[in-house]
């Protein structure tokens, strides 16, 4: 009895293999019918000097807009040097004492970070 129950469930099993084989058989011979087509050579050449243009138009932009900023701190600082030194003193040591307590709270906070 127990022969005749194992046979089955082989036989079933093998059914089933050969049907999943059969399907996947068919799946690929679909795909190998697919028609893959490629741009030609004037497509990509296109797309790379489009992309080209537009990087050297951002460049370009960040590169006025820079210097634009560049100048106007800079004016100030050396308007406020001659014009009242005094002034230019202090915001040179309010800024370097500035920048130096910022740098030292962001670095004790990652060291208490690091100790948890």
């Amino acid at each position: 009895m127990k022969k005749q129950k194992v046979n089955m469930q082989t036989e079933q099993q093998n059914d089933e293999d050969f049907l999943v084989i059969h399907e996947l058989q068919r799946g690929l011979d679909q795909i190998e019918t697919f028609q893959i087509q490629t741009p030609d050579l004037q497509w990509f050449e296109q797309i790379i000097l489009t992309e080209q243009h537009r990087i050297k138009k951002k460049l370009m932009k960040e590169v006025f807009l820079f210097s634009v900023i560049a100048l106007l701190i800079l004016g100030g600082i050396m308007m406020s040097l001659y014009q009242m030194p005094i002034v230019f003193i202090i915001l040179q040591i309010s800024t370097t004492i500035f920048i130096a307590l910022y740098i030292g709270v962001k670095h004790s906070k990652k060291v208490i970070e690091h100790e948890r």
